[in-house]
């Protein structure tokens, strides 16, 4: 997936969904292509680092072989709050330069409701969501608030601002992996209450496809999807390079993962 470097032009609305409290922005490329584009504005309920969490799991995401809107760089020039909704004018005024923005999907995909179970070939793309949640753990596709969507019978992710979070919040004994044996006894209770678990518990899964491409996670692309992330992001701490590192080593360690997961769902 390119990560596109967008400016924002046209304030369009509010989408009032979600903690973060995003935007739909029209914002144009470098050739002037217009783009209608979901903008996270950096704030108290969006860090740097958790717009780094963003950039770096889309596009993760999709070499995995998940349905994910394309993720963007969006540009907001200073003094753009003086055409924008008038309670939402600090918010920009707080955030100029460079936010985190996904392609817009548009009107033809669906949401997926708390409570809905995949079906028929949307199982396999259940259960490598699962593991990819779990590989970057994230504890906020629960099942009270999915964050999924739908369109045909494909189902794809959003929302990541709070994976990696493992590699840089204060943790005792350290940023647990789901392959190691003394991580996985209380570490990763919180997969208990993600979207797809009871619904794939006792299954049978198919991860082959998964592990394929979790194998395939080269060297190079670990540093393409950290390319992108602007430098700014990066000051003050070193997370960019953790989880270069992180992602490093669940490749090597790709065959415990997978087992944990089928573990989880067993």
């Amino acid at each position: 997936m390119e990560v596109l470097q967008l400016t924002a032009n046209q304030f369009i609305r509010p989408l009032n969904a979600g903690r973060t409290c995003p935007v739909l922005l029209g914002a144009e490329d470098a050739e002037g292509k217009t783009v209608e584009v979901v903008t996270k504005l950096r704030g108290p309920e969006l860090s740097a680092k958790a717009q780094i969490a963003e950039l770096v799991a889309a596009p993760l995401a999709a070499h995995l072989g998940l349905e994910v809107p394309q993720a963007a760089v969006v540009d907001v020039p200073a003094g753009f709050e003086a055409i924008v909704s008038p309670g939402l004018a600090g918010a920009f005024r707080a955030s100029p330069g460079r936010n985190f923005g996904s392609v817009h999907l548009g009107t033809s995909f669906t949401t997926w409701a708390v409570g809905r179970s995949p079906a028929g070939v949307q199982r396999d793309q259940a259960a490598e969501i699962f593991a990819f949640d779990l590989l970057i753990q994230n504890a906020d596709r629960r099942a009270t608030n999915p964050n999924l969507w739908s369109r045909s019978e494909r189902v794809g992710v959003y929302d990541h601002e709070q994976a990696f979070s493992f590699l840089y919040l204060p943790i005792i004994g350290g940023a647990p992996r789901p392959w190691v044996l003394a991580d996985q006894a209380g570490a990763f209770r919180f997969m208990e209450g993600h979207a797809f678990y009871l619904c794939l518990r006792g299954a049978k899964l198919n991860l082959g496809p998964f592990e394929s491409r979790l194998a395939a996670l080269s060297d190079g692309v670990i540093q393409g999807l950290l390319q992108p992330v602007p430098t700014e992001w990066q000051e003050g701490h070193d997370l960019c390079a953790k989880t270069g590192d992180y992602l490093r080593e669940a490749r090597e360690e790709r065959t415990a993962f997978l087992n944990f997961v089928k573990h989880l769902l067993r």
